[in-house]
């Protein structure tokens, strides 16, 4: 990512502002605003700057006749003048491109502001080793987004922000995002435009991205997508390829790009169905003839993929994914309550800090009580929404679904708890590598319970003032762990057994030193309540991030089963509590330990893999208790990218291959 320069961080300033005071002087915003600007600019550039203006007048929507005021628009056209100048690929292009795709003020119908002084400062320096105008797209595509802060969210205040708003808010839905990306590109004298459907071909929702002109015709890209293999590539490649024709369907169906020319068509605002002052051309056709060799490269059913084809394949089909779940869970995370089944989660949230690249963190905290009345278990979650503070993130304090005194142990929460962090990482942009789990007293016993055998979902978990009942730490081996305990809080034994975890913590990492990172903190002479000095395990929790794909995993089923555990799956029907399995990749060779002696055997086991983990290019041994099972090359398909996110909560730990053996 770029360092800001002093010049750059006052420009983003400017740009993360609101609409400046200039917007919002209404007496600029009269009958006589174009008429001053042609004026002007025929004065300080000439009948090229009189022409310029009055292409931009001639084509305006009706709502900008008392929208954008003088000062705006020579800001407007002086930058777009001097750019035309400052970048070759900009000398080149013909006043038509120059005129409709750089020129603009504005892409679709967002808030008109003055953003193109500090879009450019901003983007110049991102372009400056660029040779061509593919180069300076690909670096705008890598670099802008993390520069301003501003990723995909579905929590933004509205789809079709302004560039403002979105750095602003921190967040923007892919119209946001294409309207920063297309700015950003004009800025530096590139043509761009916004491209989009109102719906895919089975009615599933928009999307909106960037076309730009590379000097022989135009391409695409998805807006915050970056691909090191260069433009016309993105997740919705498939989708794209499937579009209908005007001539064969309708408007919705279609595939069109913006114009700031009129042409007879106007782009459709699913946003604002009844406005017609963005014009569209339809650019259907020429979708379907060049999606041929980027959709073969994508892989048909079976076929064998390389590796950055199957890492597309994973980013097209998690898209979707992300954005079905989003449309049914933004209804639960804006009520503050999750439901499976019968059992409801209600929520109190807040937000701390600023997002840093790659999303907020999201941080569990779990209330104590427990075997109490409903009145006693709400004072306790009150109270834990206040307990801690972390310096970025959302902070979640769930209130537990009954008042039995196994509030967090019962087999609803790991369900509920998927589908809030689901939620966060679809809805709110939240980085699933960061999710973090803590507890108080019976939320500690929650956290001894659920962070080992869902230590997989984690980057790291803290215990407060809990009792583990049966739970075992064996599954803890790749989940940073913290255990804080007052040396005379002696109901249920507490501080004795506390004391034995740090002894079998310390002996599991002896055993295994690249597993089992912990901390056992027993504050001498500490009752129950700690005085708040458990606050300490927010920071070493926070400098820690999960470990999506571990060459050793240990998988100790608890009562409460589950079928996927990090890069291991098992039938459920064969999942048994206390079963064992233990996993280790050594180069090319993974080893399975199981217990075959025990009364319920596992003796199928499905694996997961991804280039990381192993080289899939390469043959892979595969030995099951010594004994060799498997030996050979394991391809990447779609369709193992579709059975593994199909079982896994995010694309972080998606796989791109999957095997099953058998040793039955």
């Amino acid at each position: 990512m770029l360092t800001p320069s002093i010049a750059a961080s006052a420009a983003l300033a400017l740009l993360s502002a609101p609409a400046s005071s200039a917007l919002q002087d209404s007496d600029l915003h009269d009958s006589e605003t174009w008429a001053r600007f042609q004026s002007q600019a025929a004065t300080e550039f000439g009948e090229s700057g009189a022409e310029a203006a009055r292409f931009l007048e001639r084509f305006r929507p009706e709502r900008d006749a008392t929208a954008v005021d003088v000062a705006l628009l020579m800001d407007n056209l002086r930058l777009a003048l001097e750019a035309r100048e400052e970048f070759p690929w900009a000398q080149k292009i013909s006043d038509e491109l120059f005129w409709n795709d750089v020129l603009p003020y504005a892409v679709l119908d967002e808030t008109r502001e003055n953003w193109r002084p500090a879009m450019l400062e901003r983007t110049r320096p991102i372009v400056k080793d660029a040779q061509t105008i593919e180069e300076a797209v690909q670096a705008i595509n890598r670099d802008l987004y993390d520069l301003v802060n501003v990723h995909y969210n579905t929590g933004r205040k509205r789809p079709n922000a302004s560039p403002a708003e979105s750095i602003a808010q921190g967040r923007a839905t892919c119209t946001g995002l294409t309207v920063l990306f297309v700015d950003a590109c004009r800025s530096v004298g590139i043509p761009a435009r916004a491209a989009g459907v109102a719906k895919w071909h089975d009615d599933r929702g928009n999307h909106t991205w960037p076309e730009i002109w590379d000097g022989e015709r135009w391409r695409f890209t998805g807006a915050d997508e970056y691909d090191q293999n260069g433009l016309d590539r993105g997740w919705f490649v498939s989708d794209a390829s499937q579009a209908k024709p005007l001539s064969e369907g309708d408007v919705d169906h279609a595939v069109w790009a913006t114009s700031w020319r009129t042409t007879g068509h106007s782009f459709p605002l699913v946003w604002n169905r009844g406005y017609r002052g963005v014009h569209g051309v339809e650019v259907t056709e020429r979708y379907l003839g060049d999606r041929s060799e980027s959709l073969a490269a994508l892989g048909a059913e079976g076929e064998a993929l390389g590796e950055e084809a199957a890492q597309r394949v994973v980013q097209e089909l998690w898209a979707k994914k992300r954005e079905k779940l989003a449309e049914e869970l933004a209804p639960e995370l804006e009520g503050n309550a999750f439901r499976v089944g019968e059992h409801e989660l209600k929520v109190k949230v807040k937000e701390f800090g600023e997002a840093p690249p790659g999303g907020h963190s999201l941080w569990i905290s779990m209330h104590g009580g427990g075997g109490a009345p409903a009145r006693v278990n709400d004072r306790q979650w009150e109270n834990q929404i206040r307990l801690y503070e972390p310096e970025e993130g959302y902070y979640v304090a769930p209130r537990a679904p009954t008042d039995t005194w196994n509030l967090w142990h019962q087999d609803h929460i790991d369900g509920l708890f998927d589908r809030m962090i689901q939620a966060f990482v679809a809805c709110r942009g939240v980085n699933p590598d960061r999710v973090y789990l803590l507890g108080y007293s019976a939320g500690g016993d929650g956290v001894y319970q659920l962070a080992p055998r869902m230590s997989d979902r984690f980057a790291a978990a803290a215990m407060m003032a809990g009792h583990p009942n049966e739970t075992k730490p064996d599954g803890l081996r790749n989940l940073p762990f913290m255990l804080f305990m007052g040396g005379a809080d002696g109901a249920y034994n507490r501080n004795r057994i506390a004391a034995e975890w740090r002894v079998a913590l310390a002996q599991l990492r002896a055993a295994d030193p690249e597993g089992y990172d912990h901390r056992v903190t027993i504050y001498p002479g500490k009752p129950h309540w700690m005085d708040g000095e458990d606050k300490e395990a927010l920071p070493w929790m926070a400098k820690r991030t999960r470990n999506a794909w571990p060459s050793r995993v240990v998988w100790l089923q608890d009562d409460v089963l589950h079928a996927r555990y990090y890069w291991l799956q098992v039938d459920p029907k064969q999942a048994k509590a206390r079963q064992r399995i233990e996993a280790t990749v050594d180069g090319q060779t993974i080893e399975i330990v199981t217990d075959p002696k025990a009364a319920d055997p596992v003796t199928e086991v499905t694996l997961h893999l991804i280039d990381r983990l192993i080289d899939l290019d390469q043959p892979i041994t595969l030995r099951w208790n010594g004994s060799e099972v498997f030996r050979g090359k394991i391809l990447r398909t779609r369709s193992a990218v579709e059975r593994s996110l199909a079982t896994s909560p995010t694309r972080e730990v998606c796989g791109t291959a999957v095997l099953t053996v058998s040793v039955q």
